[in-house]
């Protein structure tokens, strides 16, 4: 009879002490005191998407009737991107094309030839770039630096009389920037992020009477904002 009572006493006791513990795991799980940090997502892997922005073009040329000019204008294209993710270091490539409305014009009056009208625009642009990023403790943000190659049309034009003449240019410039990008879902992500790229000199070979050749510089700098998938 006693070695009944004492098994009986004995599981009492190990039902107890297992529902004590049982009430309190999830106190500790929600409170996160006795548990690792949270996940950390990881990039690793490859993404696309699409961006919209905003550039502004500098452009300075060899005409005696304009110094330098502003070129602005929307862009909007598509990004494909891979990422490799160390700890939390994440470095990636990534390749972008837009089509850009980034433009600018102006007339001026000459003697013997009347109106003249010089513009210069950039149809399309793109880049291949290098990421070097920094993942913070959440996992979810991601700052990064870039750099890497920009490509593109420039394209002067020239109009006096009612001719219009022009010719289309392609170049390749250095480009550099920055962003931050968050993702907002398992996988999803957006992004913002700047970037400028210098042209250097354009012999652009577009020659006009009295004006001479046109000889161009274009340096840009463009804000935009991007959506990613990440498969």
């Amino acid at each position: 009879m006693s070695l009944i009572k004492i098994g009986v006493g004995a599981l009492a006791l190990i039902v107890t002490t297992l529902t004590a513990e049982a009430q309190n795991v999830p106190a500790k799980v929600s409170k996160g005191q006795y548990y690792g940090s949270p996940p950390v997502h990881q990039w690793t892997g490859f993404y696309g998407g699409v961006n919209f922005g905003y550039g502004l073009a500098g452009m300075t040329d060899n005409l005696p009737i304009a110094a330098a000019t502003l070129m602005h204008g929307v862009f909007g294209g598509a990004q494909l991107g891979y990422n490799y993710q160390s700890g939390a270091w994440v470095y990636g490539l990534e390749a972008d094309i837009q089509a850009s409305d980034i433009s600018a014009s102006y007339t001026r009056t000459l003697p013997l030839v009347g109106d003249l009208t010089i513009g210069h625009r950039v149809p399309y642009f793109g880049t291949f770039r290098g990421r070097v990023g920094y993942a913070f403790t959440c996992g979810c943000v991601m700052a990064y630096a870039t750099a890497g190659l920009a490509y593109g049309s420039y394209e002067p034009f020239a109009s006096a009389g009612g001719i219009t003449v022009s010719r289309t240019y392609t170049n390749a410039a250095l480009a550099a920037g920055a962003g931050v990008e968050w993702m907002v879902a398992e996988r999803w992500s957006t992004k913002l992020e700047a970037l400028y790229f210098d042209t250097g000199n354009i012999g652009s070979g577009l020659t006009l009477p009295i004006v001479g050749e046109i000889n161009a510089r274009v340096r840009s700098s463009i804000t935009r904002l991007g959506l990613n998938y990440h498969f």
